[in-house]
């Protein structure tokens, strides 16, 4: 059975339509079709209706989609095990913002060269959803984030929290508020946003991820707030400007791993270095140990 059949099912199952399915697989409707096609004819069995309200799954689709799932996310994980490398006796996958490179990410490969020499390490990074569906498929073993969404057999624990700031590009002149892109770092942020900001107007621009908010920012000559991890190094390159008496909010940085791990030991020593890096980082900002619990909240 080709897997790709099965990845195709499982994209129209979980979107409802073959129109999204072929948009997140890059593929045209057409082959998307077709892929169905074939696999209700090995199976001898129609999968979905369709109707003007979408595509739902038929009774046998129903009961096809966990063996579905399992056949993918079982052959995912054979390939990411074969793919260890000569000489390893396992792989250790992670994921993590890339400003967080010098601070944490960086120092944690030497913590496990160290300490566990013969673990292979896989250094990826993702969008944030699709990371936890890949923690939660196998397909990783530690995802590093600021936004947890809930899954089974994912554990979430605070690993650090980083200060975001109001920052402007230093070659703006004008008020920051005239170049202004929101970043959405979740409800709680909003609020205390709105909260500080009383009567801004709504930003024309707004984005969900550091990168792209950062590159708007360098490339537009723009404002917006930033967390401190990635703008630090713009800052003292003369690039950007921290905008003075502006609040500073502090935003959870969150570590995620299976709670069934295949190797524990292995996880262990590597969440114990997270851990650690991520402690001497917060004491390097002034952080308490109570400051790295806090939510997103507002300071002035």
């Amino acid at each position: 059975m080709d897997t790709e059949n099965l990845r195709s099912f499982l994209e129209v199952a979980t979107h409802g339509s073959f129109t999204v399915a072929a948009s997140r697989l890059n593929l045209a409707q057409s082959t998307v079709s077709a892929r169905i096609r074939g696999l209700e004819e090995q199976l001898g069995r129609r999968l979905f209706v369709r109707d003007r309200d979408g595509v739902t799954l038929t009774p046998a689709g129903r009961q096809f989609l966990p063996h579905a799932s399992s056949i993918t996310r079982t052959w995912e994980q054979s390939r990411q095990d074969i793919a260890v490398p000569d000489g390893y006796e396992t792989l250790l996958r992670l994921t993590a913002p890339a400003y967080l490179w010098d601070r944490i990410t960086s120092p944690w490969v030497e913590w496990m060269r160290a300490r566990r020499p013969n673990v292979a390490l896989r250094l990826e990074g993702s969008f944030p959803d699709l990371a936890i569906d890949q923690l939660a498929e196998g397909l990783l073993d530690i995802c590093i984030l600021y936004l947890p969404r809930p899954h089974p057999g994912i554990v979430y624990e605070t690993l650090a929290v980083d200060q975001v700031v109001l920052v402007q590009h230093a070659a703006q002149t004008k008020p920051w508020t005239e170049n202004y892109i929101l970043m959405d770092w979740g409800l709680e942020f909003r609020i205390e946003h709105d909260r500080a900001f009383a009567g801004m107007v709504k930003p024309a621009i707004s984005a969900g991820l550091v990168f792209i908010g950062l590159q708007h920012v360098l490339s537009q000559h723009a404002a917006a707030y930033l967390p401190l991890s990635a703008v630090s190094t713009h800052i003292e390159r003369g690039e950007m400007r921290r905008i003075d008496n502006a609040p500073v909010f502090q935003r959870p940085i969150y570590l995620a791993y299976p709670s069934n791990p295949v190797s524990s030991d292995v996880l262990d020593v590597a969440l114990t270095g997270l851990r650690t890096l991520a402690r001497d980082w917060a004491e390097g900002q002034g952080f308490s140990e109570g400051d790295r619990s806090l939510g997103m909240t507002g300071r002035m």
